[in-house]
């Protein structure tokens, strides 16, 4: 069988590397392009029909480049799937994972733990907005309880590379701390917060934090397999330099294989 294409995962910052991180771990999307698209970022501050002309964007960047389109955005992953472009079939493109269908699959794989749990899914103020993720809790599990949280001062300083771990005060932002103290699973439903997440984790080692981008690896549909690990990057508007994107994914990511 001949290789495939390389994947390509867009987000609005760097952080959808977070997503990236977990695909090669598994073995899949060894090779892939990955777009930062800063010059739209933030998202969740734009109306619907703008979210929705990103949506469009990114799915003809996506043709032009790849077979498979990671949209490693949960702003974005909502407002596809409020659309109902997630049920159509993309021209050039066999398949779109986004983190809608990320989440999902969290929710089947790890139901015996979500369960009659507390949960707090924390986002941005767009995804905290939404009622979607709290729905597809709710409707597959008994769980006890579902809230959801914007950690947004923590989401900016991760995106724009300005955040330093091992520091409690960095991370505890926009009263995480005390929603985190009575709740039973976190999720990180930003691509941002799994980069925090061993902070967190130090901080609360009571409470089990889950990771919807890191289910995206496993519904990515098989084909060649190229054994070596390469990215390219691209990053549009000028909040973070690319040579900074750059030299953040090689030490993030443990290859010199980027571009």
């Amino acid at each position: 069988m001949a290789d495939s294409k390389p994947i390509f995962i867009a987000d609005t910052c760097i952080c959808g590397l977070s997503v990236l991180k977990s695909m090669w771990e598994s073995g899949s999307a060894n090779e892939a392009v990955f777009m930062a698209d800063y010059a739209i970022n933030p998202l969740g501050v734009k109306d619907d029909a703008a979210i929705a002309e990103v949506a469009g964007n990114w799915l003809a960047t996506a043709a032009e480049l790849s077979d498979t389109l990671v949209i490693a955005c949960n702003t974005l992953s909502i407002r596809f799937h409020q659309l109902g472009r997630s049920e159509q079939v993309h021209t050039g493109l066999r398949q779109v994972v986004s983190m809608v269908d990320g989440f999902k699959a969290m929710v089947k794989l790890e139901a015996e733990r979500l369960a009659d749990s507390k949960v707090l899914v924390i986002g941005t103020q767009y995804t905290s907005r939404q009622p979607l993720y709290a729905d597809i809790l709710g409707s597959a599990l008994p769980v006890t309880e579902v809230s959801t949280i914007p950690a947004t001062t923590l989401e900016r300083n991760i995106a724009r590379l300005r955040y330093a771990g091992n520091n409690g005060g960095s991370v505890l932002t926009d009263g995480l701390g005390e929603a985190l103290a009575n709740t039973d699973v976190a999720v990180l439903a930003c691509t941002c917060f799994p980069m925090a997440r061993i902070e967190l984790e130090a901080l609360f080692p009571d409470v089990l934090f889950l990771d919807p981008g890191a289910y995206c690896a496993g519904l990515l549909k098989k084909g060649g397999t190229k054994q070596t690990r390469k990215l390219t990057m691209r990053v549009t508007g000028d909040a973070v330099q690319k040579e900074q994107a750059v030299e953040f994914a090689k030490t993030y990511l443990g290859s010199d294989l980027i571009a």
